[in-house]
């Protein structure tokens, strides 16, 4: 009698056994027939992943995380296989995909940003995973009116009414076009282009991709997304360290066509300027240049790849196109004037037009 009762426990514990096993080979089969994941297996590199009596082998699109094929084997035996259709993969290229703070596709990004800049109707999906969970995010610039306040149609001016100071946010987006954010398809916002702009904002070595106002005040920006500063494509190469002095002197490093064929000197005011390379190797900007440590092109992309990602903000001069990129610590001013000033200077912090003016810093052959 005890025999029979060891026995009829064996064969449950058996029965249990094989219950949760094939729920586990059946999970992981629903996993690959998706184009997930396994769930259960260990993950041994190289795409390989393995079960108790199964395993699971993954191809990645070249250079990137995206699937794009899985197959499934039970005791050496292929039981499925899927292979994501070329419509799938191209959808996933075009979508911006975070997974636990890591970006792919950072350049829609970019795309999507010119294309507004340029007033031309665009939309943006973000595909957002946190912990498994997925928001699907998109963003949708609508053009507007001709912005202009007059056209021509063949000899006739024809006038546009402009909304007036004291127009609706409606008004304003009617005419000038506006960004409309929706958050797995629920309306989140709707900001138009006169009052807001998308940008990123870089803080603790995450990215935030934000709606940004102009003129108005607002208690907190609204986030669109956020990611790992060390899963986008920023790279820097260098940092400037600017020491300032007790005087306002300028003080030049390179002439015009001294480094890199450049046609435009670079200078200093009120300060010295310090490069560290790779975190220890220190340098005076003078001597960067000259040791070929860093080219004035590199300076140039550096400064443009620092605005993109918020680490300053940007100003421009209504005297041909002079830009001033103001840090935290200093401003680097990059002329561009109508007379041909192409000059570049590094400066305290704050606005340094009036001061770099006002110092006459270029001799009258210079000047012509």
């Amino acid at each position: 009698m005890m025999k029979k009762k060891i026995m009829i426990g064996i064969g449950i514990i058996f029965a249990v056994c094989v219950i949760v096993y094939g729920g586990i080979v059946y999970a992981e089969y629903h996993q690959v027939q998706q184009g997930k994941l396994p769930i259960f297996a260990n993950d041994l590199g190289n795409g390989t992943y393995q079960g108790l009596g199964y395993t699971v082998e993954v191809y990645y699109v070249s250079n990137t995380d995206m699937i794009e094929e899985m197959c499934m084997k039970l005791f050496g035996r292929q039981i499925i296989a899927t292979v994501q259709c070329i419509q799938l993969q191209e959808e996933n290229q075009e979508t911006v995909r975070i997974e636990n703070g890591n970006i792919q596709n950072e350049n829609q990004i970019d795309e999507f940003i010119e294309k507004v800049n340029n007033r031309h109707t665009a939309s943006l999906s973000i595909l957002v995973i946190e912990e498994g969970k997925e928001n699907h995010i998109q963003v949708e610039f609508v053009q507007g009116k001709d912005v202009k306040e007059t056209v021509f149609e063949g000899e006739n001016t024809v006038n546009i009414k402009v909304p007036s100071s004291d127009a609706t946010s409606e008004e304003y987006q009617a005419f000038y076009g506006y960004y409309k954010i929706t958050v797995n398809g629920e309306e989140t916002g709707r900001y138009d282009c006169v009052h807001w702009t998308m940008k990123r904002k870089t803080k603790d070595n995450m990215v935030q991709v934000t709606m940004e106002p102009y003129l108005i005040e607002v208690t907190e920006l609204p986030i669109i997304c956020e990611y790992t500063l060390e899963s986008s494509a920023y790279e820097k190469r260098f940092e400037l360290i600017y020491e300032g002095r007790k005087d306002m002197g300028v003080k030049r490093v390179a002439e015009m066509n001294q480094f890199d064929n450049t046609d435009f000197g670079i200078y200093t005011i009120a300060g010295d300027v310090m490069i560290i390379i790779e975190e220890d190797m220190g340098y005076s900007l003078e001597d960067a240049l000259k040791q070929a440590a860093i080219t004035v092109q590199d300076m140039l992309d550096q400064i443009k790849q620092d605005e993109k990602y918020g680490f300053c903000e940007i100003g421009y001069y209504s005297d041909g196109g002079s830009t001033e990129y103001l840090y935290a610590d200093y401003t680097i001013l990059k002329f561009n004037t109508l007379d041909g000033n192409k000059d570049l200077v590094i400066g305290m912090q704050g606005q340094i037009m009036q001061y770099v003016n006002k110092s006459e810093y270029r001799t009258k052959f210079e000047r012509n």
